[in-house]
């Protein structure tokens, strides 16, 4: 699925860009190319924002139902050019699934903190596409194993799950003046005992809607 969505991005980038070349031929192209969304609010290299994203994640090599979960945090945006820039910053992910077992049903909850560098591009007017790597920081978590004699979801122990690498995926599309809306996808896995019943393997998407606070214009040359 991380595949498809990222050649989907990539074919999409690539048809739009096609489209410009066909009806404007190739010099109007690249200044097409750099009024992206960001001339609307006019170029700077620094801007950033904070969001709020509704999430579905679920394991990849375990049974079980994804849950909606919800994501939060704030990015820094470095723009070298009209047309593309870096971004990272902090967010934090609430991930929730229940396993899909005869005599297990029970609810996992975990929360990460994770830390994105991805790179943009503004291939149109409005449209930012992304595409980077992710790092999650395992705060907290919380289950009902079947192990467990307690009559409340506890903590799992030390080593159950670990931090992780993953990739982000990211279409976003700014609807009203500094305010966007996004769907993103992020796969994130780490090696995990195939014996154990938790996995540290999990993909899902989010959607969100974005905040961009600005700095001063990049004075024009």
């Amino acid at each position: 699925m991380c595949k498809n969505f990222i050649f989907f991005l990539f074919s999409f980038c690539f048809i739009l860009c096609g489209q410009k070349s066909t009806a404007q031929g190739s010099g109007l192209l690249i200044q097409q190319y750099g009024k992206s969304n960001v001339d609307e609010i006019g170029l700077r290299k620094w801007n950033y924002d904070a969001h709020l994203l509704l999430n579905r994640f679920n394991t990849t090599d375990r049974e079980t139902k994804g849950k909606i979960g919800f994501s939060a945090g704030g990015s820094v945006r470095y723009n070298f050019k009209k047309s593309y820039g870096l971004r990272t910053g902090i967010d934090i992910h609430s991930i929730n699934y229940a396993y899909d077992l005869a005599n297990d049903t029970s609810k996992d909850q975990l929360l990460f903190l994770s830390i994105p560098l991805t790179g943009r591009l503004y291939p149109v007017k409005r449209v930012t596409l992304e595409l980077g790597l992710v790092y999650n920081f395992l705060l907290k978590t919380k289950g009902d194993p079947p192990t467990n004699l307690e009559e409340f979801p506890v903590t799992y122990p030390e080593g159950t799950f670990s931090n992780s690498f993953g990739v982000l995926a990211a279409v976003h599309y700014t609807f009203w003046k500094r305010f966007s809306a996004s769907i993103q996808y992020q796969f994130q896995k780490n090696n995990t005992n195939p014996v154990q019943r938790e996995t540290n393997g999990f993909a899902g998407f989010m959607l969100g809607v974005h905040y961009t606070f600005l700095t001063p214009k990049i004075p024009v040359n």
